[in-house]
């Protein structure tokens, strides 16, 4: 109803669209939102404790993983500190807190802690390269990550030098991650021989995954759009969807995924999975985004670079240019990826229900 405009004014901001990009919740389900996070925070905890009372080596992981959670939670209020009537200047910069500081930052942290626990659980990282790596992402982003977030403020008369400071720290941000996946991939083909190994292979693999996402999405596509003459021309356009998919889906998307599938690995130890089906899901779901990415998404970006170089901004996002020929057979060509990804993500949810009905257990096992 929001963007339908059924609602007046003030209704709209509260209860339908705020009109912010990547922010368009409206104030009373954002607040909803922020209850939602700290409940998951007090769950996170709750179950987390018996451990962190443990003095092991993994304590150290474990404190930052906590920190990190107490941090995605909170730092979403960032989002309440502008009103409806709130000046411009003043609502992008708060905005930008939750879409850079609260995403690209401390969800960064959260990922990357989390894949160095379990890496290093399953004997594919060193305690040490874990910790090194962990500590080394939470420094660029306490040291820069407010640095960072000032590569979105273009349009708030920010300096060039501090878009420049800002897209730097930014692109920083995915290299501890990226560092982990390589090193777990290299130990990965070294022990996969061994049994245990084998059960764990696709959960892995999604960890892997999600790091080559993160160097590819939040890496490649993000700092193409950083640098200041960069944002200049192409902040908004499908150039930003092309990071924002592949950054969102492809990083925290198929972690999620890792997550769930090492959650009901460690459930059942004993029985022997059907891997089949879970394979085709796990390629069909990356070549599906990588498919949708390259064949639609990204050519609508380019040529929407070039419409804005050329003829400005406003010509680059307008009906007229978006609704040319090109354009709609462009954004078709978006389906087959679309397709691909969907039927891997049916696959998946096909092969948990199998878990429990049996169709995805080896027939030794039914």
């Amino acid at each position: 109803m929001g963007v339908m405009q059924k609602l007046g004014l003030i209704e709209n901001f509260y209860f339908g669209h705020q009109g912010y990009e990547y922010l368009e919740l409206g104030r009373f389900w954002q607040i909803l939102l922020l209850v939602g996070l700290f409940l998951w925070l007090f769950l996170m905890v709750r179950a987390l404790l018996p451990a962190l009372r443990r003095k092991d080596e993994n304590r150290h992981l474990l404190l930052l993983f906590v920190l990190a959670s107490i941090a995605i939670a909170g730092f979403y209020g960032a989002g309440l500190m502008y009103g409806r009537q709130t000046h411009m200047a003043i609502a992008e910069y708060w905005r930008w807190w939750v879409v850079h500081l609260w995403v690209e930052g401390f969800f960064e942290v959260f990922a990357t802690v989390v894949a160095a626990f379990l890496f290093s659980r399953m004997g594919l990282l060193r305690i040490k390269v874990a910790s090194t790596s962990v500590l080394f992402s939470t420094i660029v982003f306490l040291a820069g990550g407010i640095l960072g977030t000032f590569h979105h403020l273009y349009f708030s008369a920010t300096p060039t030098a501090v878009l420049a400071l800002g897209a730097t720290f930014s692109a920083l941000e995915i290299v501890p991650l990226v560092l982990i996946g390589y090193e777990a991939y290299h130990n990965y083909k070294i022990s996969k021989t061994t049994e245990w190994i084998k059960a764990y292979k696709w959960p892995i693999y999604c960890f892997i995954a999600m790091c080559f996402w993160n160097f590819l999405g939040a890496g490649i596509f993000g700092f193409a759009i950083n640098p200041p003459i960069a944002l200049y021309y192409v902040q908004g356009l499908n150039t930003t969807a092309v990071h924002g998919h592949a950054a969102l889906f492809g990083v925290y998307g198929i972690l999620g995924i890792g997550l769930i599938l090492f959650v009901l690995r460690g459930l059942y130890p004993e029985r022997q999975w059907n891997y089949k089906i879970l394979g085709w899901a796990f390629w069909l779901i990356n070549i599906g985004l990588l498919t949708m990415l390259v064949i639609s998404l990204l050519p609508i970006g380019i040529l929407q670079a070039i419409e804005s170089i050329q003829n400005g901004y406003w010509s680059a996002r307008s009906e007229t240019f978006m609704r040319t020929d090109l354009m709609q057979t462009i954004r078709w060509l978006r389906m087959p990826g679309d397709v691909l990804l969907a039927s891997g993500e049916l696959l998946l949810v096909y092969f948990i229900i199998g878990l429990k009905t049996g169709w995805s257990l080896t027939k030794k096992q039914k």
